[in-house]
């Protein structure tokens, strides 16, 4: 049974409740008032009515009368002893009469009606509401199935998004959302999470096509260095030249693997949140960068702070801006680094960035022409940015004539 079915019935159902409960009340409501008019005029005309019988105390009806109406229980006990006076409907050879008792001195007053008219009046009222409940039933069913088309229509066209984007993965499908209701506010976040969606594929397949065509140069020079050697033409020092390349190669791969593994995990990160002191993280990494460049000069004023942070994902970045600071540092030139208020600053004096490389120098895979002759896949400033969102903060670079610099800013802790 499909949805817009179901809510046709459910409406249809409490509108056929309501209707019945509408028609029930207003038959109930007429059957009182018309015998409340009976009660009355047999009250009112009771001295000079036809039909008016006396009735001993012995319970016996005085007059031609008697053996026809029936002599009750309640009425004997009337005549005989008092009491209040009371309205019954009783037959009297196949007649439907109502009758008004009430004590008099040695017996009791008799009054008949006929209820022939009022019977009459209730069974047309009844046919009247039967009939018209059963149109306002059937009208109700009719419009709660229009109703439930037109309330369902968005979900409709969200239903039909969804098959069409299982159907052809096309990400770029769109649902109108033109209320703000909650089916509007469903379609907006639906095109939301599509969008999204187109975004975090469009990166994927970016990443692989980038990250394709950057494994193939170290694959093939080792691979080239490899095939040489096993060649078994070359002299031994052209062997261990080959050798040495292939082994330089491979370290490239391997470090190319482990930042694109890095970049891959992205918002499926779960960090593990310390509290750490920024300034002894960032001394440890300058002694490691200085373990790796030993011809490098490091300047540092790191100021006491302390962040909330993975400190293996931070560290890893800080890293990162150092070996970029290196790789640019012309030989003896000193590289600065500084601590302050949550914030890790790394300044070169290096050439700079060139101006129209500013915006992208942040994105993946992203070299500028004067570091395409250095080592390295243009990831390292990529990881340095995705540690920096993830903890809330960002990551800058500027520019000057005498170099560049580098800002990894994160939420300090009181």
């Amino acid at each position: 049974m499909s949805f817009r079915l179901r809510v046709t019935l459910l409406v249809a159902a409490a509108i056929a409740l309501t209707v019945s409960a509408a028609s029930i009340a207003v038959w109930v409501t007429a059957r009182h008032e018309l015998v409340s008019q009976v009660d009355s005029n047999l009250k009112r005309e009771e001295p000079h009515g036809p039909f008016v019988l006396a009735v001993t105390s012995e319970g016996e009806i005085q007059g031609g009368l008697a053996g026809i109406v029936p002599v009750t229980s309640s009425l004997r006990k009337l005549a005989r002893s008092g009491g209040e006076a009371y309205y019954a409907n009783v037959t009297i050879q196949g007649q439907h009469v109502r009758e008004y008792a009430r004590a008099v001195q040695g017996g009791a007053i008799l009054t008949i009606a006929p209820l022939d008219a009022t019977d009459r009046a209730l069974r047309r009222i009844k046919f009247w509401a039967f009939l018209i409940s059963g149109l306002g039933i059937a009208a109700g069913a009719a419009l709660a199935a229009v109703v439930a088309g037109a309330a369902l229509r968005p979900v409709r066209r969200l239903t039909a998004a969804a098959e069409t984007v299982a159907a052809t993965g096309d990400l770029t499908e769109r649902v109108e959302a033109s209320s703000s209701d909650e089916l509007g506010r469903l379609a907006t976040r639906f095109n939301a999470m599509l969008a999204a969606l187109e975004e975090s594929v469009g990166r994927q397949r970016r990443l692989v096509a980038d990250a394709s065509h950057e494994l193939r140069t170290p694959l093939t020079a080792a691979r080239t260095n490899v095939d040489l050697v096993r060649e078994g033409k070359l002299p031994d020092e052209e062997v261990r030249h080959a050798l040495d390349e292939a082994s330089v190669e491979l370290d490239s791969l391997t470090s190319l693997v482990s930042d694109l593994v890095e970049l891959a995990r992205g918002e499926e990160r779960k960090l593990r949140l310390e509290d750490v002191a920024l300034d002894d993280l960032v001394s440890s990494a300058v002694e490691r960068a200085k373990a790796r460049a030993p011809e490098a000069t490091f300047v540092m004023s790191l100021t006491p702070v302390h962040v909330h942070v993975d400190p293996v994902l931070v560290e890893r970045a800080v890293g990162n801006l150092l070996d970029n600071a290196v790789k640019y540092s012309p030989p003896g030139a000193p590289i600065e680094v500084a601590v302050r208020e949550g914030e890790v600053v790394v300044t070169d004096h290096g050439p700079g960035i060139a101006e129209e490389d500013l915006p992208r120098i942040f994105d993946r895979f992203y070299r500028a022409a004067t570091a395409r002759a250095k080592p390295g896949a243009g990831l390292g400033l990529a990881i340095v940015r995705e540690a920096a969102e993830a903890h809330g903060g960002q990551a800058t670079a500027e520019s000057s004539a005498s170099g560049a610099k580098f800002r990894l800013t994160l939420p300090a802790t009181a």
